[in-house]
């Protein structure tokens, strides 16, 4: 079973209607395979260990409802 994103304590992108920002776990070799956006980094990298090798995190932007993720954003000031 995999660990759960909770995309409602995501933040919303300011400049994309629809997107969040958040850590993205995705597979970044052939073929390509987005899993989930987490609210916290360390969830995860708890998540792409369970998953395997080529798997990796990255902070990014993610259109929720759909499998699009934009990484090299990035992390808000604070």
């Amino acid at each position: 079973m995999s660990v759960r994103s909770l995309t409602r304590n995501l933040p919303a992108d300011p400049y994309n209607p629809g997107w969040v920002l958040g850590w993205g776990v995705l597979r970044d070799r052939h073929p390509w395979h987005f899993v989930d956006v987490y609210a916290d980094q360390r969830t995860a990298y708890i998540e792409a260990q369970r998953r395997g090798a080529g798997y990796v995190v990255e902070y990014g932007a993610h259109r929720l409802g759909s499998n699009e993720f934009v990484c090299g954003v990035s992390l808000p000031e604070g």
